[in-house]
């Protein structure tokens, strides 16, 4: 058994103490496996000086190992057998806990719970449905230490959180609550057609002009062969003089989104507005503007980073947070602080 298989529930760092739940009774054979590769992971990626793993100590419904150094013991990990579930925990140094906290973070279950949320929180919409990005893990951090940096900039730069909204889909009631939401927010503007644009807004374009009772189609990223229509489920006579919403799921730099508009436009169609589940705020607005385009968002970077959502819901550590902050100040310092390289991002290599 490895470690990342194995569901989560309940996780909590306080000090130097790791713990989580397994809604599972583990094997003594799984257990025995499963502490072997949570040493490798601690070798590997937080602790180079660990030695080995010590010889399993058993109690009645529990068990322990020790993690082993050069001259004494690094930490241990204990597991103890309830009758529905198996509770772990790990005792580290302060700074070694809340890295594997950060690590064992991406396993837990995620059951998203709007009522939790409420009885939590204080905020705005903005604010609340950036709290259910964190709660089902559509909002990702890394400091590079223990995962990669997230590229972006078509590849060309490094960022410390990305944005991945297309597993909305995975959790109905979610996916209700945000596409309602987003329905509520563009129902009064004036607006004919929803054109999402390919592949990672078709399904919210989709669901959107569902609840909006109105026609859809999308947008090709890219066309690959020249004589290919720039649109998919329309035609060019019925895009005349039409008035329409564009939808993506985020907004960076907006450079592909003008693209679009372009095309639109070519086609005899009208876009004023364009509406994304999720804005960086890393001046796309102001690129749309430029082609007279107002952008509307359901949450924004500022939403998500609101201390009105409390770390029992984003999971986010100080360090985390820090670094995310630092990033948005300023991308390319950020770059420079770090060694990397940074590209000044333009519409030829962004798309």
């Amino acid at each position: 058994m490895k470690l990342r298989q194995v569901p989560l529930r309940e996780l909590d760092c306080a000090g130097s103490v790791v713990r989580a739940t397994t809604p599972y009774i583990l094997e003594y054979d799984e257990v025995a496996a499963l502490a072997r590769d949570l040493f490798q992971t601690y070798a590997q990626l937080i602790n180079p000086s660990a030695t080995g793993l010590g010889p399993r100590q058993r109690e009645s419904n529990a068990e322990s190992y020790p993690l082993l150094g050069p001259k004494r013991e690094l930490g241990w990990l204990h597991v103890v057998y309830d009758l529905d579930e198996t509770r772990l925990a790990l005792e580290l140094s302060p700074e070694e806990a809340t890295k594997f906290y950060r690590l064992l973070r991406e396993q837990r279950i995620v059951r998203p719970d709007l009522e939790q949320l409420r009885s939590m929180m204080s905020g705005n919409l903005a604010e609340t449905v950036a709290a259910v990005f964190w709660q089902i893990g559509a909002i990702k951090v890394s400091m590079g230490d223990l995962r990669p940096l997230f590229r972006v900039d078509a590849g060309r730069n490094y960022s410390p959180i990305y944005i991945d909204v297309k597993g909305l889909t995975n959790y109905p009631a979610v996916n209700d609550f945000v596409m309602a939401s987003a329905a509520l927010l563009v129902h009064n503007l004036d607006f004919d057609l929803v054109c999402g644009i390919e592949a990672g807004s078709i399904a919210i374009a989709a669901l959107l002009a569902q609840k909006l009772s109105r026609p859809m189609f999308f947008a090709r990223r890219e066309r690959r062969y020249p004589e290919a229509s720039p649109f998919e489920g329309i035609r060019s006579h019925e895009l005349f003089r039409k008035r329409v919403l564009l939808v993506d799921d985020t907004m960076v730099h907006g450079w592909t989104k003008i693209r679009v508009i372009r095309e639109i436009r070519e086609w005899g169609g009208r876009v004023d507005w364009c509406f994304v589940l999720f804005d960086r705020q890393q001046a796309g607005s102001n690129e749309l503007e430029q082609v007279k385009v107002r952008l509307l968002s359901l949450t924004g970077r500022d939403s998500a980073l609101s201390d009105k959502i409390p770390r029992q819901i984003s999971l986010l550590t100080d360090g985390e947070l820090a670094e995310v902050t630092d990033y948005f100040r300023d991308p390319r310092a950020w770059h420079e602080r770090r060694g990397l390289q940074f590209h000044e991002p333009s519409p030829a290599s962004s798309g």
